[in-house]
């Protein structure tokens, strides 16, 4: 008699399980209650994007959901990226690049919670690049500025939507004057006009002025419910900077309106939603096919389940290529953004940390990443450990098999496979650990002052280099082993006296310029503007909080997903909370 082999045995019972069990058990019921997007327009043609969803999971755990349809590729500000739990708990968030412009924002540490939740997600976006902004004309021959954006859809329907476009034109205060309200002259398409209510008030910056703002409200938004906003503005009246490139004025003068003023004192609008934080929770919403017909997706779920036996069984056989495949997508992938080095309110007035390591020195001088990479590589290459085949995309060679005398040594070769290129997980680990251990030394000391001290020593280092040249190989040696940092001391010296050397240096994307690189990018403006709902993460997280995560437990969620995603979600929109 034939034997059945035991892993296949296992595959359908647990195929049968899956299928014949309740429904209901663990499994996931989580409503989007709503949705508030606030958008600071930049003169420079530049949007910092504040989004707050609300989540009610009344049945199973919810870790996240997935985010996509955005027009541009985000720039994630990772330390205003977190959910408030239930409790008053604060939780970082982690957000996984899935490629094609899709997201999965997790809780981070594997966190889960049930009961109502708030995700807040910060990122910013060059509209103007984007096609989102830019300049036209109207069929009265008038020049003007387009706004042309709406914020994601959804897969299921909110209770309301709310989006807040704060504008660089300064107002008096929060309540407008009717002179200031008769005076915009902002022109929508009639579609604007049919699917939102609008208002418009003032918002504080942090300069202290107050900016124009104009609000978009709708209410029970359907699933797959867009916002298209759809504004024209006189080209001189939003004082942009940016190049804006022309366009055929297609729709420009052509079924445009001034949006209703709304009294604030009519019986038919309430503007205490402006501003409100999410009250108590109510009864939620069920919408969706998947939530209002379950039993059907019973077959689609039974495949996902064969798919994912299927490759773990595989993986099971290839072991030793599975760690290498471990170590290749380790979860930072292409998205991943530096962290923020920032002082704190703690700082004592002239207080040098004296005993950092020329790459954490590098750090604070804020030298890009790619030339702190280029001081372990010239510190290496001293040493005769290694020796840099190519510049873009990085490649070495490592020449011996002497062990790293320090661990910032380790950590930077542990980012290399055997064939010398770069694993952008664990090179986005070597930048977080540095910068996360740069922070502990540096979090009350005086941050000009220290640059101050390490710009005299790249100096100094670079006089002892020309004085050794008359040196004895035994003082030589000598002086290395009373300065256990000196090659990477003299990598930062040839940085600095070198520009053009080792300048074409490619880590992977990403990893070039951050998120405070980016909004740095143009001429700053003082008129920066935050939501008054917006935090940050606490205090005590690191931005590299999410590095160490199970390698074991990414790979199999990335092969799983690429399998299984698009039987499950092909349209390009957010939701599937999970």
């Amino acid at each position: 008699m034939n034997r059945v082999p035991h892993a296949v045995l296992a595959f359908f019972v647990v195929l049968s399980i899956s299928i014949f069990a309740p429904v209901s058990l663990a499994a996931l019921t989580a409503d989007h209650v709503s949705a508030e997007i606030t958008v600071f327009l930049r003169p420079d043609g530049k949007a910092e994007i504040w989004y707050r969803s609300e989540w009610n999971v009344t049945g199973g755990t919810m870790s996240g959901f997935y985010f996509e349809g955005e027009a541009f590729s985000p720039a994630w500000n990772m330390e205003r990226c977190y959910a408030d739990l239930p409790g008053n708990i604060r939780q970082a968030l982690r957000i996984d690049d899935l490629g094609g412009g899709k997201y999965d924002v997790i809780l981070a540490d594997r966190k889960r919670f049930s009961g109502r939740a708030w995700y807040n997600l910060n990122y910013a976006g060059d509209f103007a690049a984007a096609g989102l902004l830019g300049a036209t004309t109207g069929t009265d021959g008038r020049a003007l500025v387009y706004f042309d954006w709406g914020p994601v859809q959804w897969d299921e329907g909110l209770e309301y939507r709310a989006v807040r476009l704060v504008l660089p034109v300064r107002v008096s205060g929060e309540k407008l004057t009717d002179a200031e309200r008769a005076s915009i002259p902002m022109l929508t398409e009639e579609h604007v006009n049919a699917e939102n209510r609008i208002d418009y008030y003032g918002s504080a910056g942090e300069d202290g002025a107050w900016y124009l703002t104009v609000l978009f409200y709708q209410e029970d938004v359907p699933a797959y419910g867009r916002q298209l906003l759809e504004l024209y503005f006189p080209a001189d009246w939003l004082g942009l900077g940016a190049d804006l490139g022309e366009v055929a004025a297609s729709g420009a003068g052509v079924g445009l309106n001034s949006p209703p003023d709304w009294d604030n004192e009519d019986a038919s609008y309430d503007d205490s939603w402006a501003y409100s934080e999410p009250g108590d929770p109510e009864l939620a919403t069920v919408g969706g096919f998947w939530r209002r017909n379950p039993l059907a997706a019973v077959p689609v779920f039974a495949a996902i389940i064969a798919a994912a036996l299927f490759l773990y069984l595989r993986r099971a056989r290839t072991h030793a290529s599975k760690v290498a495949l471990v170590t290749g997508i380790a979860w930072a992938g292409d998205s991943w953004t530096p962290p923020k080095l920032f002082a704190g309110t703690f700082q004592v007035p002239g207080k040098v940390a004296e005993d950092l390591h020329p790459v954490e020195a590098a750090l604070v001088l804020e030298l890009p990443l790619p030339r702190v990479a280029a001081i372990m590589l010239e510190g290496l290459r001293a040493q005769g450990i290694l020796e840099i085949e190519r510049e873009d995309p990085l490649k070495v060679r490592f020449l011996s098999a002497v062990a790293a005398s320090h661990e910032h040594e380790e950590r930077f070769l542990a980012a290399f496979d055997a064939n010398g290129e770069v694993l952008p997980g664990l090179m986005a680990d070597f930048f977080e650990e540095t910068i996360k251990r740069l922070q502990e030394k540096i979090w009350d000391c005086d941050l000009e002052a220290t640059r101050a001290f390490y710009r005299k020593k790249i100096l100094e280092t670079a006089e002892a280099e020309r004085e050794m040249e008359g040196w004895t190989d035994e003082r030589r040696r000598s002086y290395y082993g009373a300065h256990p940092y000196w090659w990477y001391w003299h990598g930062c010296s040839v940085v600095h006296s070198r520009p053009e050397y080792l300048s074409r240096v490619g880590l992977p994307e990403g990893m070039s310029a951050g998120y405070a690189d980016f909004m740095r990018s143009a001429v700053c403006y003082s008129g920066c503007f935050t939501p008054a709902h917006a935090g940050t993460v606490d205090a005590c997280h690191s931005a590299c909080h999410n590095a160490c995560h199970d390698a074991c437990h990414d790979a199999c969620h990335s092969a799983c997903h690429s399998a299984c995603h698009s039987a499950c979600h092909s349209a390009c929109v957010s939701g599937g909370a999970h």
